[in-house]
């Protein structure tokens, strides 16, 4: 059963089909994680690259009620899946896509056990930062109809990115931030970034903290994507986006036919 839930969403990943009525296979958070790993193997090696970092999704409480979760979830982030500042890609490269504002962190040294989170403060640990817009991708029929678990193995609605330039980490708070999202030029969200559970360096710890007890290493140079600042936006027709730090500056992209 497990072999076949593997195959469905490999299949899913590599051939944009749409996911339904996965096999209710019984397992835990942690088995997720682990399952996501294997499928982020043979992903690797059929097409998106190497794995250099990960995303942190589920970082507000509606998000994490609408899963029935209690903790923010993780995912892998591929070489091949990098996208140039203001490219141009066809709305039929996704299923359903949206796009957010996000901050990004570069690990400083290697992360092995708890010792290194206990003994140094968290802003210690990553020695650049910058903005970042993700390409979301939710290739459920019904996400809500399915478990957490099945959303994490799925690599936790991961697809692309678009990273801007890296800024030496000498921030104080990195709260106070103010994320915006333009779609057409127009400003259509703006959020402080403590709306990344009170500030996005929470976010950090929880991943470090996650990855520790799943016995994985974090690996100096790893992008750890924060989480979202502003809400998630789906894109439904052709369009250019446009997200924005004042401090750290800005990415877009242009959705065409």
């Amino acid at each position: 059963m497990i072999n076949d839930l593997k195959e469905k969403i490999i299949d899913s990943r590599l051939k944009h089909k749409l996911l339904d009525n996965l096999s209710d296979y019984q397992f835990n958070l942690d088995d997720a994680y682990n399952i996501q790993d294997e499928i982020n193997n043979t992903l690797s090696i059929n097409g998106l690259g190497k794995i250099i970092g990960y995303k942190i999704g589920c970082t507000n409480k509606a998000i994490q009620r609408e899963l029935n979760i209690n903790e923010p979830i993780y995912g892998a982030l591929f070489k091949n899946k990098l996208i140039k500042n203001n490219s141009n890609i066809s709305l039929k490269n996704f299923i359903k896509v949206g796009v957010e504002c996000e901050l990004y962190v570069n690990v400083a040294k290697n992360i092995i056990n708890k010792d290194h989170l206990s003994k140094e403060k968290i802003e210690n640990l990553f020695d650049y930062c910058g903005l970042s817009l993700e390409i979301v991708e939710d290739r459920f029929v019904e996400i809500k109809k399915n478990k957490v678990e099945h959303v994490i193995i799925h690599g936790s609605l991961g697809n692309s990115i678009i990273l801007d330039k890296k800024i030496i980490n000498q921030f104080s708070n990195y709260s106070k931030f103010i994320g915006r999202l333009f779609l057409n030029n127009q400003e259509i969200y703006s959020s402080f970034s403590d709306s990344i559970l009170g500030n996005p360096l929470n976010a950090l710890k929880w991943y470090f903290q996650k990855k520790l007890e799943l016995n994985k290493t974090i690996k100096k140079g790893e992008i750890i994507r924060l989480g979202s600042i502003t809400p998630l936006l789906w894109i439904k027709k052709p369009c250019s986006i446009k997200a924005k730090i004042d401090e750290l500056g800005e990415c877009s992209i242009n959705f065409t036919e």
